[in-house]
């Protein structure tokens, strides 16, 4: 059995574990502990007076560990140094630091649960880094040891065995009028098949202009804002690099993005397109 980590102390009789911990650390600003799946809090305690909720950030938080999960995996020829723990040296899940300008964010994997810790700007990074290792591991033990995919709750349903098809010989008169067997037509032997290499045809000026003033639109009001062309772009699956270029956009990106920018806001396109 897994010792439990002592509680801090000089939290408020009756707080939850979070208050406790936010309470015996100078500077923190948030704790969320939410699923690495589908986002769900398990626990949370944001400042009051901080002017956000646990969960307006929660899925921008884990959007951001998936992406980091992802291109993490793109370094996984860096083999691990032989001084650490193989346990705790796995690239698929980095700690990551986020410096902003007055705030710094910690996130670290438990179980199938991330913990994010976040901290006032003017915290020593040191303190922070020491800080949100301690949250984490007093986190631990009340994080459930579950898969990181949640049970969808479908029954599952039993394959039904193949059946098969019998297929009865032709009468004897048929047989005078079958149809001859046909052939695939491949190209013959040294035959240039010719294949378009254009790139998709960029969108109109009029479409152009419409993807700058919806970025800026989305720079200037989205929720996070310092995130927000992030989630535009693992939505419509387009590189960002590409949004700060939208001349470069073809007329369906720009509908994928005019769509991720819907999903984003919780508004329908003509509400949008008005707005711009």
């Amino acid at each position: 059995m897994t010792a439990r980590p002592a509680r801090p102390k000089g939290a408020p009789t009756g707080a939850s574990l979070v208050e406790q911990l936010a309470a015996s650390v100078d500077g923190c600003e948030a704790i969320v502990a939410f699923h690495i799946a589908d986002g769900k809090i398990h626990a949370a305690w944001i400042r009051p007076g901080s002017g956000y909720t646990a969960g307006a950030v929660t899925q921008s938080l884990r959007e951001v560990y998936k992406t980091s999960q992802v291109h993490a995996r793109r370094l996984d020829f860096l083999s691990p140094s032989p001084m650490l723990d193989p346990g705790s040296a796995d690239l698929s899940d980095p700690l990551i630091t986020l410096e902003m300008p007055g705030r710094v964010i910690v996130l670290r994997r438990v179980h199938s649960h991330v913990v994010a810790a976040s901290f006032d700007g003017t915290v020593p990074l040191g303190f922070v880094r020491y800080h949100a290792a301690r949250i984490t591991m007093t986190l631990r033990p009340e994080l459930p040891e579950e898969s990181a995919t949640p049970s969808s709750g479908v029954p599952a349903v039993s394959v039904p065995p193949p059946t098969v098809n019998v297929v009865s010989k032709p009468a004897p008169d048929d047989a005078e009028h079958e149809e001859p067997a046909r052939t695939l037509a491949f190209p013959a032997s040294g035959a240039v098949v010719v294949r378009s290499s254009r790139p998709p045809p960029r969108g109109t000026k009029a479409e152009i202009d419409r993807a700058t003033k919806l970025l800026a639109y989305l720079d200037a009001h989205a929720p996070d804002p310092h995130v927000v062309r992030l989630r535009v772009s693992l939505r419509a699956g387009i590189k960002p690099i590409a949004l700060d270029h939208p001349e470069s956009l073809g007329a369906d990106a720009m509908v994928l993005v005019e769509t991720a920018a819907e999903d984003i806001l919780g508004i329908d396109r003509a509400e949008l397109r008005s707005k711009l």
